[in-house]
């Protein structure tokens, strides 16, 4: 993981590079001056989101408009003019939300030539009817929230707003056309899956169903550089509504669209033809982000409501046996690379959550570099926290681990996941280990074995917390294995210690309340 630095390839690829793009996911756009009713009760110009819906979601909201803004001011200072967008560009498809991205990226289209690429997220579009959100909302200076809806019979105190309606995939695809979505002007080559079928209303395979477009599409937008954007959201039918299969995403896309992998097939062998880049991106990964090597194949490793989340590793071998190299995902807000057979994915971060940041991708002559970019300065991070501090003083609400005192974007955004491990991470996927969190990790583990060379020559790590082990490891997770300065150093050789000492067949054969996630966490995930 590379920081913004001047220049950012290095300098043996200067004189080589011929393609550039930057590939940002999941910007999860909130407008912070839709109004959304609040205008009809303040005065206040900006709409914002609670510091208690905040605080326990994996985004944060009020941030993603000045993070975005610092993201394409450092596209603009690269001189990168294509940029990939890789779904939840909006904050839960709210019409409001697009219209506030649209007026962005038009004026960095209109003042700085920026080329924008989009595909959906699962929060950009919701299948073949619009869904109704509410969130609740307070005024720029604080005080009493607001419920603001999109559904008129919503009961009081709501405020109605119908800017709040989350959009349909027809309509998600008709404001989102000029973004690639369409065939745009301008660019060397544009097509669909369906040949001569490009009309909005026609995108979906021979007797398919017309309330199911794919909005898949590839597009050269600079000589030599293929983009493969693909629509990876499936809906089906669950009651009277609309489900999304997000979970394992690219499992169900392989079944319930058979004629993708052919299209892919065709367009990698086209683009090896004719001497074209090809870079896949969709919302969702196509591999497993971790990956074991079993010795006779690869397994997904992680926790249970990580997996669930994970295409099978079947999935990414047929996508590579088709000839895909490189796909460029989202939805996960973490960072990395995993390969398997020839293809690699790139995990993007997210600009509002740790790491924050996006990637640059260089091609030259077959080859391809990509550099993750972390976000550094972002001016006005802060706009929303006096209304915070109003909220928490009047709430009493606890658990912020000092959110509201970060001097830097990065450590806000440090903070808010280290206060998640044990609101929301740990009793989703170790709920045993809850009382446990203050407890020190030497007064866990058992006696003797692997641990009690550690503990001697490392006795300070005996008196470590469980809960500063647990979010070490998610903060590890979320930047793809990679050590950031958030964790000493000294602590990541001293997991690496136990990740040794433990696969090298010493796992604990009593019920050690953490032995279960030391042997399957820690040496087979997190370092």
């Amino acid at each position: 993981m590379a920081g913004p630095v001047p220049g950012g390839a290095p300098s043996s690829w200067r004189f080589l590079v011929l393609l550039k793009a930057a590939i940002v996911a999941d910007v999860h756009l909130h407008d912070l001056y839709g109004g959304y009713g609040l205008r009809e009760l303040s005065r206040g110009a900006l709409a914002l989101r609670t510091f208690a819906d905040t605080a326990a979601s994996t985004r944060v909201f009020n941030e993603s408009y000045p993070a975005f803004l610092a993201i394409l001011e450092d596209i603009v200072r690269r001189g990168i003019s294509t940029v990939v967008l890789l779904g939840d560009y909006s904050d839960d498809g709210q019409s409001g939300a697009v219209a506030a991205l649209k007026r962005i990226l038009s004026d960095y289209e209109t003042n700085h030539g920026l080329r924008f690429f989009t595909v959906f997220g699962n929060h950009d579009c919701f299948g073949p009817v619009p869904r109704h959100q509410s969130k609740w909302l307070t005024a720029g200076g604080g005080g009493a929230s607001v419920l603001a809806s999109s559904d008129p019979g919503a009961p009081e105190p709501a405020v109605f707003a119908p800017e709040m309606l989350g959009m349909s995939t027809a309509g998600a695809m008709q404001a989102m056309a000029s973004y690639g979505i369409a065939r745009p002007a301008g660019v060397l080559h544009w097509e669909t899956p369906f040949g001569t079928r490009d009309g909005l209303d026609e995108r979906y395979p021979p007797g398919g169903d017309p309330a199911l477009p794919d909005a898949s599409y590839l597009v050269e937008p600079q000589e030599g550089l293929w983009l493969l954007m693909l629509d990876a959201n499936v809906f089906h039918r669950a009651g009277a509504g609309w489900k999304l299969k997000a979970d394992a995403a690219w499992d169900h896309v392989l079944t319930d669209r058979p004629y993708l992998i052919d299209w892919i097939r065709d367009a990698a062998q086209r683009a090896k033809h004719q001497g074209k880049t090809l870079l896949a991106c969709s919302h969702y990964p196509v591999l497993p982000l971790t990956l074991e090597d079993t010795g006779s194949g690869v397994r997904a490793a992680g926790t249970a409501s990580w997996l669930e989340r994970m295409p099978s590793a079947n999935t990414g071998q047929t996508l590579a046996a088709a000839g895909l190299e490189w796909h460029f995902s989202g939805h996960m807000h973490t960072a990395g690379e995993v390969k398997l057979d020839g293809l690699v994915n790139v995990a993007v971060p997210s600009p509002v959550a740790f790491p924050a940041g996006y990637c640059v991708v260089e091609a030259s002559h077959g080859s391809v570099h990509v550099e993750t970019v972390s976000l550094g300065h972002v001016p006005g991070f802060d706009v929303a926290f006096s209304a915070y501090a109003d909220e928490i003083r009047r709430g009493h609400l606890t658990g912020s681990h000092g959110m509201t005192g970060s001097g830097t974007y990065a450590d806000f955004l440090l903070a808010h996941l280290r206060q998640l491990v044990a609101t929301r991470h740990v009793p989703a996927d170790w709920p045993r280990l809850l009382p446990c969190l203050e407890q020190p990790i030497g007064h866990l583990l058992p006696s003797g074995g692997p641990f009690e060379g550690l503990f001697t020559r490392r006795p300070d790590m005996a008196l470590l917390p469980l809960r500063s082990v647990l979010e070490d490891y998610y903060v590890l997770r979320a930047c793809g294995g990679a050590a950031p300065d958030a964790i000493d150093q000294t602590r990541t050789e001293f997991y690496r210690g136990l990740s040794k000492a433990l696969s090298g067949g010493l796992r604990q054969s009593n019920d050690s309340i953490l032995d279960e996630y030391l042997f399957e966490v820690i040496s087979k995930n997190l370092i």
